[in-house]
C-alpha cells in the first residue's frame, strides 16, 4: 500500500487555527471569534512574506489586505480588533513577523493600511 503524501499546510494550518479559535473563544463573546477566525483566513496568506519566509507577497496577501482593510473601515473598533486578532495570531503561530517585510507591505501591495501590523504592539491604544 502507497503512503499517504504528508500534507504540511493541513496540519499547519489546524496547529494555528485551533489555538486561534479557543483564544478568541476565551473572550467570551462569539463575535470576536468570528472576527478573528475572518482575520486569520484573511491575513494567513501573507504569513510567509511577513515572516520572511518569501521575498515578495502573494496576490493572495494583496487581495487579502484589501478585505482587512474594508472590514476594519466598517466599524470604529476594526483596526484595534483586527491588530489584536494579528497580534493573536502571531503569538500562537511563534512566527516572528519582520518589521522591514510589514512596512514594505503598502508599496509591494500598492495601497494604504487601515490597520496596524505588529508582533508587540498595544492594541488598545487604537482608536
Amino acid at each position: 500500500m502507497a503512503a499517504r503524501p504528508f500534507c504540511f499546510a493541513c496540519v499547519t494550518s489546524l496547529l494555528v487555527l485551533v489555538p486561534v479559535l479557543l483564544l478568541c473563544s476565551s473572550l467570551g463573546k462569539a463575535q470576536t471569534t468570528e472576527y478573528c477566525t475572518n482575520v486569520f483566513e484573511e491575513f494567513s496568506s501573507c504569513l510567509s512574506f511577513v515572516g520572511e519566509l518569501s521575498p515578495e507577497p502573494t496576490a493572495a496577501c494583496c487581495d487579502s489586505l484589501t478585505s482587512l482593510n474594508s472590514l476594519a473601515q466598517q466599524e470604529e473598533s476594526g483596526p484595534r480588533m483586527i491588530c489584536e486578532c494579528i497580534e493573536n495570531l502571531s503569538y500562537w503561530t511563534r512566527i516572528p513577523f519582520s518589521a522591514s517585510q510589514i512596512q514594505e507591505l503598502p508599496t509591494s501591495c500598492q495601497l494604504h493600511l487601515s490597520f496596524p501590523i505588529s508582533n508587540s504592539m498595544d492594541c488598545s491604544k487604537l482608536n
